[in-house]
């Protein structure tokens, strides 16, 4: 057995982990609530221009649109109606039926004075209507005014085979004749989500398995096998005080013989913020609703990502000294480097909180979810930060590109523009921006106050031990020969 451990250590080890794990569990469940059971529905109706309308529905005058639920729960559905701009006296009627139980859901009248032009008039579901997936329902709109005192009903046909996609089973007729389009038909609802009936088994499973792992790799290293985990773990013991060390010594040393110091980390993201939403928000203004937060929370993830990486990448060169007089294990330097710029990602977090109180945004208990992927980001920025400073200590050219690549990462990572704006082509390119994957479930948290969905747990996580599976190989690889480069 290895002398270093015993066999109690192990057992501890393994409580605090299991412990860990339990409690990360516990209130990821907290935190999701009804997320995990439901969420809102990608198979509802979108809304999509009108192109066409059925002409007055005068008395007598119908039209009927059926179409297959693919929504698991309705919760309102509306039609798009108008009055020519106009003020009209005559009625409309919108009536929703279940075909597939053969019974009236929900009637309503709307008086032609209420409506307006290419608006919504909704029907009332006062009690959301469970388990429609695969119903097939009939939207009739109906008329009881004169010539030139009736509303209209609009429906689309640009792009009709799209929208067959997104109302299946859809066929449009007016006055009995079937037409070529579809009703301007808006409709919310919420899917059910097979995670929230599972969770718990998915949570013995995972317990089960991270058990099954550390067992594995406490077996081998007993037997004096080299296992990652628990050789980093003494390592990290054994030179704590001196990650420590280093970890104030970078963090002072930034702010050394600055007027305002450490404040420089509340002012940097507010500065950046205030100047980019000068330049940006009357551009976007339209496309995102509380465009500061929305900037502000984009720049704290990828500045802190941007100068972690900057940090890290001299972190061999510029302890040249103390590696050659000193051992300590040289992974340890750009770690630190990584984490007294974790300092700064704490501080930026208040303006963020700030900025979100003062545009009325809503704390919910998502936020008790952010460290984790705040804890996700830090390991994606050590894992690419090793592998700059270890290409650093070979190209020296490597520092003046990264100013340039992050420069250019920046504007790929939609950071002050919203994905909505980008063709659909570069849009599906962007998957491939990691980044992505660190400010979108922050958004989510402060923009939106709900707790990602469990996949984005997962890709972080994912993305992160790729990042540091690929930084460490690479950084294992060359720091042999770093001593006859720096």
């Amino acid at each position: 057995m290895n002398k270093v451990f015993k066999t109690k250590n192990y057992i501890r080890i393994y409580c605090i982990l299991i412990i860990g794990l339990l409690c990360f569990i516990s209130i990821f469940y907290y935190s999701c609530g009804e997320q995990l059971y439901s969420r809102d529905s990608e198979g509802n109706i979108k809304e999509f221009g009108a192109t066409n309308d059925t002409g007055e529905l005068t008395q007598g005058s119908k039209a009927e649109q059926i179409f297959t639920s693919d929504t698991d729960t309705i919760q309102n559905i509306g039609v798009m109606a108008s009055n020519y701009g106009r003020e009209i006296n005559g009625m409309l009627k919108l009536s929703l039926y279940d075909m597939t139980e053969n019974k009236l859901i929900s009637q309503k009248e709307f008086s032609g004075k209420t409506l307006g032009i290419n608006q919504y008039a909704f029907l009332d579901i006062n009690t959301p209507l469970a388990n429609m997936r695969g119903h097939t329902l009939k939207i009739t709109a109906e008329g009881d005014g004169q010539p030139g005192d009736s509303p209209t009903v609009l429906y689309s046909v640009e792009n009709h085979i799209d929208n067959q996609n997104i109302m299946q089973g859809a066929a449009l007729n007016i006055n009995g004749n079937e037409t070529a389009g579809i009703m301007c038909i808006t409709m919310t609802g919420r899917d059910n989500v097979w995670t929230g009936p599972n969770y718990w088994k998915i949570a013995l499973l995972a317990m089960i398995l991270a058990s099954i792992f550390y067992w594995i790799a406490a077996i081998r290293y007993a037997r004096g096998k080299r296992d990652y985990i628990f050789t980093i773990y003494q390592a990290l013991v054994k030179y704590k005080f001196l990650i420590r060390q280093l970890v104030s010594r970078d963090f002072k040393v930034r702010y050394k013989r600055s007027v305002l110091g450490v404040l420089w980390s509340l002012l940097n993201p507010m500065l950046m913020m205030t100047v980019q939403y000068m330049v940006f928000s009357q551009i976007f203004k339209s496309d995102i609703e509380n465009y500061p937060v929305y900037l502000l929370s984009g720049l704290v993830v990828f500045n802190f990502f941007s100068e972690g990486v900057g940090q890290a990448l001299t972190s061999i060169v510029g302890n040249a000294s103390l590696i050659t007089k000193v051992y300590m294990p040289k992974y340890v330097y750009p770690v630190t480097r990584v984490l007294s710029s974790g300092i700064n990602l704490l501080m930026s977090l208040i303006p963020l909180v700030l900025v979100a109180a003062v545009t009325h945004e809503e704390f919910t208990k998502a936020y008790i979810m952010l460290p984790y992927f705040l804890i996700c980001l830090v390991g994606f920025t050590i894992g690419f930060g090793m592998l700059m400073s270890a290409l650093m200590v070979f190209f020296r050219d490597v520092q003046f590109l990264w100013g340039i690549l992050s420069l250019l990462w920046m504007y790929l990572t939609p950071i002050f523009y919203p994905l909505s704006i980008l063709p659909d082509s570069i849009k599906n390119g962007m998957n491939a921006n990691p980044m992505i994957y660190y400010i979108t479930p922050v958004r989510d948290i402060v923009l939106e106050g709900i707790t990602p969905e469990p996949y984005m747990f997962f890709q972080c996580a994912v993305i992160t031990a790729i990042s540091l599976i690929i930084g460490g190989f690479i950084f294992k690889k060359a720091q042999d020969k770093f001593i006859f480069y720096i």
